[in-house]
């Protein structure tokens, strides 16, 4: 059996959400619409193969619930903030770039945690560096350097909890334990 074969089955979810968007696009329920999008979905999988990734760890569902409720609060929080911030005339911004050293334990956890502190008001990544893994925040309201740093690595450690290897789970939880008994590291 061919390799384009043994990856037909594996495509065929990406053609469909290809399909998907193609249809959503054109607002157009129509033969011709599915036949184009089906085409259309069909060469970009065959122009653009992905790359099979195995998956870098378990998914946790009370760890996760944990994850997204910290990062939901965090967003409620920051939106306040920048609210008042937009809504009252003193200006207190005091903005800057703080480098936040991270596991980097994988791409994929470390891409969810560079999006999460972009989807929150006041703050953006700017910078994914690999070696060594770090990532460059801007951040709004720059108060407490070591603050910010401590929570984008509390958020890191929080993603992998939620969906790493066992591996970097036991990793990440004696470097926060590290930090909690060096007393670096707030009650959390």
């Amino acid at each position: 059996m061919s390799s384009a074969r043994r990856r037909l089955p594996r495509q065929l979810p990406m053609v469909a959400w290809l399909l998907f968007v193609w249809l959503f696009l054109w607002e157009d329920l129509s033969v011709a619409n599915v036949l184009a999008g089906l085409a259309v979905g069909s060469l970009l999988v065959a122009l653009f193969p992905m790359r099979p990734r195995g998956v870098p760890g378990t998914l946790r569902l009370a760890a996760a619930a944990h994850f997204v409720g910290f990062f939901a609060w965090k967003l409620v929080e920051a939106s306040v903030i920048v609210g008042w911030e937009v809504l009252t005339p003193q200006n207190r911004i005091n903005e800057g770039i703080v480098a936040v050293p991270i596991r980097g334990v994988s791409e994929t956890l470390t891409t969810l945690v560079a999006n999460a502190i972009s989807l929150t008001p006041g703050t953006l990544t700017l910078e994914v560096r690999h070696q060594p893994p770090t990532l460059y925040v801007h951040v709004l309201h720059l108060d407490d350097i070591d603050a910010v740093r401590r929570d984008v690595q509390y958020l890191e450690v929080l993603a992998i909890r939620a969906f790493g290897s066992s591996a970097a789970v036991t990793a990440a939880e004696a470097a926060l334990q590290e930090r909690v008994v060096g007393g670096r590291e707030g009650d959390r």
